[in-house]
């Protein structure tokens, strides 16, 4: 496994001026640089991560509603039940979050006007077999297709139809925003291809040849090694990404015979 992102080993985390930390956390690294950060064995008792990834939430910033019923902490681990009614009925719609699938790489919140600025990620329970995470670099990605494939970065900048699943919209379900913006040196990257193809597939149109080609390349790009970095989290080590900048997805994990792979997930703006 990589191992270039710095970490961060302080077990007096919330001793001393804690809001200078935070503030030097997110200056040193995930503000600039890598925009990531892994924070080996913040928590070894499984009693006390939740209650200790809440705290540091709260001090990163605002702590964003995950879904419909507003719930801001959300434990990420494969639905077991509702993976196995999909095998029979094909129609039943899962977030990414709920199965066990590697790949898909993409950012949090793309159905929200305002996606979280910084996604917190504390692992309660690993895989026994598979489950590594995996950060993909959109910069990277956007500053290679910029020099290398305009048209696809072009295409990339115009405006997709994003399903708003898992949250209550009315009857305002779809929206149009840009992949990739970059205005005024506010970088931001917005994706999950499923979420794109839902919803064409609700307003009954279909993606054009160039936007699926512009599509296509971007999956190709984000799984390329050269613009990742990937880890394999230990239960009580938590990580931290710039959810503008970076893009994530896992391996494929084997589910588990007991307790299932689980992870704390919390938005922050």
């Amino acid at each position: 496994m990589k191992k270039k992102s710095q970490t961060f080993l302080n077990s007096n985390f919330f001793t001393g001026d804690t809001k200078k930390n935070i503030e030097n956390i997110k200056k040193k690294y995930l503000d600039n640089n890598r925009y990531h950060l892994i924070i080996r064995n913040f928590e070894k008792n499984k009693k006390k991560i939740n209650s200790k990834i809440i705290k540091l939430s709260k001090l990163m910033g605002k702590p964003l509603p995950q879904n419909k019923i507003g719930k801001k902490y959300v434990v990420i681990k494969p639905n077991v039940k509702l993976i196995e009614k999909k095998y029979k009925n094909k129609s039943i719609k899962l977030r990414y979050h709920q199965t066990n699938i590697g790949g898909a790489i993409h950012s949090d919140g793309p159905q929200l006007s305002e996606p979280p600025r910084y996604v917190i990620m504390g692992c309660i329970k690993q895989a026994k077999k598979g489950g590594s995470s995996i950060i993909s670099s959109t910069k990277k990605i956007y500053e290679y297709l910029k020099k290398n494939n305009p048209k696809i970065l072009n295409t990339l900048t115009k405006k997709f139809y994003f399903e708003r699943r898992g949250f209550n919209f009315a009857n305002n379900n779809i929206f149009k925003k840009s992949i990739f913006e970059n205005k005024s040196n506010n970088f931001r990257f917005r994706y999950l291809r499923e979420y794109i193809e839902a919803a064409y597939n609700l307003k009954k149109i279909k993606l054009n040849p160039n936007e699926i080609k512009a599509l296509n390349y971007l999956d190709k790009l984000l799984s390329q090694k050269k613009f990742q970095d990937t880890y394999k989290l230990n239960e009580g080590d938590v990580i931290i990404l710039n959810n503008n900048v970076l893009a994530h997805g896992r391996s494929g994990f084997k589910l588990n015979s007991g307790k299932q792979r689980s992870l704390i997930r919390i938005w922050v703006k």
